[in-house]
């Protein structure tokens, strides 16, 4: 389990504005205080990664508060509840009111829940949740280590926290949940065959794979 005094560290950088590294079940990831507009653009310069993209949202514990960011819709839900916290990114619409440098100006929001008792407690602490994407240069290896992301982004980021070589070492899966049908922009972590059980379909269609 974390220490509290990290977490509460970790929650007072975000709230200062500034950047950490962090690892998640997937990769090592970069992650601002999804509120801070500059902070996320600090993100962005940081990867130089091209402005009309935008970054996922990670959230904590409490369910709730994804309905504040986001409008998930019973299939999304179902998709949710089905997989459980890992190495997933649900894309639904945002939530109306809702409006972040984070989504690039679109109407939809990426949602994750990593199972990594560290970044839940830092979100839980924070109260919301946080703009985030893999800790690399645009382009460039995914870390699945702290010090390789610390090569990459380390002097644009005021804190990063080692919690060891991450499980999978490869980027989550993006599902289009906004889109119909349903698709897979991005198949990693979570394989096809099993996102298209769970929604009941005979298959679905992947836009990009960075499975092995």
């Amino acid at each position: 389990m974390p220490e509290p005094s990290l977490v509460q560290r970790a929650a007072q950088v975000l709230r200062d504005g500034d950047l950490i590294l962090l690892p998640t079940d997937t990769v090592y990831g970069v992650a601002a205080d999804v509120r801070d507009d500059e902070a996320v653009e600090a993100i962005y310069r940081a990867k130089r990664r091209d402005p009309s993209q935008p970054l996922q949202l990670l959230f904590g514990r409490d369910s709730a508060l994804i309905s504040r960011y986001a409008k998930v819709t019973p299939a999304a839900q179902h998709l949710i509840d089905a997989l459980g916290p890992g190495g997933w990114t649900i894309i639904v619409p945002v939530a109306e009111g809702f409006s972040s440098r984070a989504l690039a100006g679109g109407g939809t929001v990426g949602i994750r829940v990593v199972p990594v008792e560290l970044v839940l407690d830092i979100v839980d602490a924070l109260g919301a949740p946080l703009a985030a994407t893999s800790a690399n240069v645009s382009e460039g290896p995914s870390p699945t280590t702290c010090d390789q992301a610390k090569e990459q982004l380390g002097a644009f980021c005021a804190m990063a926290i080692d919690g060891g070589p991450t499980d999978a070492g490869i980027d989550s899966t993006v599902i289009d949940m906004a889109s119909e049908p349903p698709q897979i922009l991005r198949e990693g972590a979570i394989d096809r065959a099993t996102i298209a059980r769970i929604l009941k379909l005979p298959e679905i269609h992947v836009v990009r794979s960075v499975r092995q």
